[in-house]
């Protein structure tokens, strides 16, 4: 255990907005502290070390049989990772691609720090593409985000089911993540069950905002939140959804979306966040124009065509 840490800290910390260097460092300790020592418990989870001559050189940690929220297929997610040349991290990967592929997983993501851009190549050289990518703004306690008189900003209700799944469906393909192959008929039925499904009471501290036009009582697009990570003590929202209804595209009201959800955000101070499709490149645009910063990446390996090993550590 001793050696992973130390070899944890090595990695040197590239930027980041929701993560602070020491955030960035002590996350990834406690996350190894508590899971390391009950990996036999563990049967999802798999720790890969690569040694040469007694010396431990690298590690990855990963889990496998988690569901894509988007497209439903079987991936693995590499936890965390140190490693400190591209021939040993190809050779963890090439190991641990095979162990996802007889897991029966299609997919092994992981998420890279956008400054980090040596580690991005790496990982790229190794079969890795970029699937989305996740933008963050810090919001002060008391912000208040932009709004407008003529657009009233309100919490959703049942009755409102039928007009947000017919918003929704008409962005089918702006979810699937680049690089996937996925019915998007499948995509769309699959978000309009869930969305069905969906208790809008906030019981479980999520906000389910519409913006509706005062004069007609059309709904001009929502906005849904839920809570997100919690950073070196500091809470956060995760922006889930947030659509414009087409009738209303192309007149800036997307501005009011976001500005309702740093309202929200501002209520107790912290971060706001979202991840957006790179198979629809004017959603980096438009985080960028909200004031989002591109915080990380998320890669995918194609893990169906590796040959199948035992799935054993």
């Amino acid at each position: 255990m001793e050696v992973l840490l130390k070899l944890r800290k090595e990695r040197g910390y590239p930027g980041s907005v929701l993560y602070d260097e020491k955030a960035f460092h002590e996350s990834a300790a406690e996350l190894l502290k508590s899971c390391v020592p009950k990996l036999s418990e563990l049967p999802d989870w798999r720790l890969l070390v690569l040694e040469e001559e007694d010396d431990l050189k690298g590690y990855v940690l990963f889990s496998v049989d988690e569901e894509h929220g988007v497209t439903h297929q079987l991936q693995a997610r590499l936890l965390d990772f140190a490693v400190f040349g591209f021939d040993d991290l190809s050779a963890l990967i090439e190991r641990a691609a095979r162990i996802v592929s007889a897991f029966e997983n299609e997919y092994l993501v992981v998420d890279l720090l956008a400054h980090d851009k040596r580690l991005q190549l790496w990982f790229y050289r190794c079969g890795f593409r970029a699937e989305q990518q996740r933008s963050v703004k810090r919001i002060e306690k008391g912000h208040q985000g932009s709004s407008s008189a003529d657009f009233l900003v309100r919490s959703a209700r049942t009755e409102d089911l039928p007009a947000i799944l017919e918003v929704q469906s008409a962005y089918t393909p702006s979810y699937l993540p680049a690089g996937r192959d996925a019915d998007l008929d499948a995509i769309a039925f699959r978000y309009q069950l869930t969305y069905l499904a969906m208790d809008l009471s906030g019981e479980d501290g999520a906000r389910y905002l519409l913006l509706e036009e005062r004069s007609s009582g059309a709904l001009a697009g929502y906005v849904f939140l839920k809570p997100g990570l919690i950073v070196g003590g500091v809470g956060s929202y995760y922006m889930y959804d947030i659509a414009v209804a087409p009738a209303f595209a192309r007149r800036g009201l997307s501005e009011y979306l976001v500005g309702a959800a740093e309202t929200v955000t501002g209520e107790a101070g912290g971060f706001l966040y979202g991840d957006g499709s790179l198979n629809t490149p004017v959603i980096a645009s438009w985080h960028a124009q909200m004031g989002a910063v591109h915080d990380s990446t998320l890669f995918g390996l194609d893990c169906r065509s590796k040959a199948t090993l035992p799935p054993s550590p």
